[in-house]
């Protein structure tokens, strides 16, 4: 009975264990997979944070890109602005000086000679205009020549016709300063770069 006794004895050790062994690489099991688990779910959150702070990032740079380029633009249109003004003011002076010209000393010679390079360019048949103040200080026309007053030259100078050859010239002070203005644009230093 003794031999009975040591031998369930030994039988429940030896289930007991058993038992143990397979406890153990049940909870070994367990940890794997929890571990596997977690480190799975820590990867996922890391790429799903990692795709966040990517969006993020892009739409902060997009946002950062729109106010730049607005504020770009404001400054653009303001300089374009203060660049028209500064070219209407230089071109204005230059009118109101082209105006004192005009009524000096040296006009009527420079208007006869205007009239002369005209009617050579143009011919015989060509009609002059000039403003209705200046007709008097032509007091020799070029030979085939008409002269005609014209109420819309406001500035001085010359406009010139010949019919007959479909030609047109315009030497009218007005003309000549509105070609200076792209001349002066490019070249005045006054550039928009931003």
């Amino acid at each position: 009975m003794i031999e009975l006794k040591t031998r369930a004895e030994q039988f429940l050790r030896s289930i007991q264990a058993e038992g143990e062994r397979q406890c153990a690489a049940i909870r070994a099991k367990t940890d794997a997979e929890v571990t596997e688990s977690l480190s799975a779910a820590r990867r996922e959150e890391q790429a799903r944070a990692d795709r966040t702070i990517a969006f993020e990032t892009a739409r902060a740079k997009t946002q950062a890109n729109r106010t730049l380029s607005a504020a770009r633009s404001e400054a653009r249109t303001a300089l374009a602005e203060r660049r028209a003004r500064l070219a209407d003011d230089i071109f204005a002076e230059a009118a109101a000086r082209l105006a004192d010209f005009a009524k000096g000393e040296s006009y009527a010679a420079w208007l006869q000679a205007s009239a002369a390079d005209l009617a050579a360019r143009l011919g015989e048949g060509t009609v002059l205009y000039a403003r209705p103040a200046d007709c008097p200080l032509l007091k020799t026309l070029p030979a085939g020549c008409t002269l005609q007053p014209d109420a819309a030259n406001t500035l001085g100078g010359l406009r010139a016709e010949n019919p007959a050859r479909r030609l047109a010239a315009d030497d009218t002070l007005s003309t000549r300063l509105a070609a200076q203005r792209s001349w002066f644009l490019e070249n005045a230093g006054l550039e928009i770069a931003l």
